[in-house]
């Protein structure tokens, strides 16, 4: 019986941590929601296609918040995204510490087989 509560609870704290991991949904733009629900679609339409292997994930840079979708079957950069949706450029002030300086890496979404290559 020990062993049997042990486990339900291993199994509770995974769910849980998993939850903790992920944004929440009211945090997340517009924008890549629609992103999401395409990739969603394309996913259940195909498993085989390339955003089955995605993910999108938030970082923080100079208290802004920014998207980057990473993918290792994509030959796109990962060049970030502001929480409106405009695509920065790393390689014009002030963005150049953008690699150097980015923190706190949030999973905002990933797809069934994100980093199952």
């Amino acid at each position: 019986m020990k062993n049997n509560g042990l486990l339900i609870l291993g199994v509770i704290l995974c769910f849980a941590c998993e939850h903790e991991y992920l944004t929440p949904k009211n945090e997340i733009p517009g924008w890549l929601k629609d992103k999401i629900s395409q990739d969603e679609k394309i996913i259940k339409s195909d498993p085989k296609m390339m955003e089955n292997y995605g993910a999108w994930i938030r970082y923080e840079f100079e208290d802004e918040t920014y998207f980057e979708y990473d993918n290792p079957l994509s030959s796109t950069s990962r060049n970030p995204y502001s929480h409106e949706g405009t695509r920065i450029n790393t390689t014009i002030s002030p963005f150049t510490e953008y690699w150097n300086n980015k923190c706190c890496e949030k999973f905002v979404w990933k797809a069934p087989k994100y980093h199952e290559l």
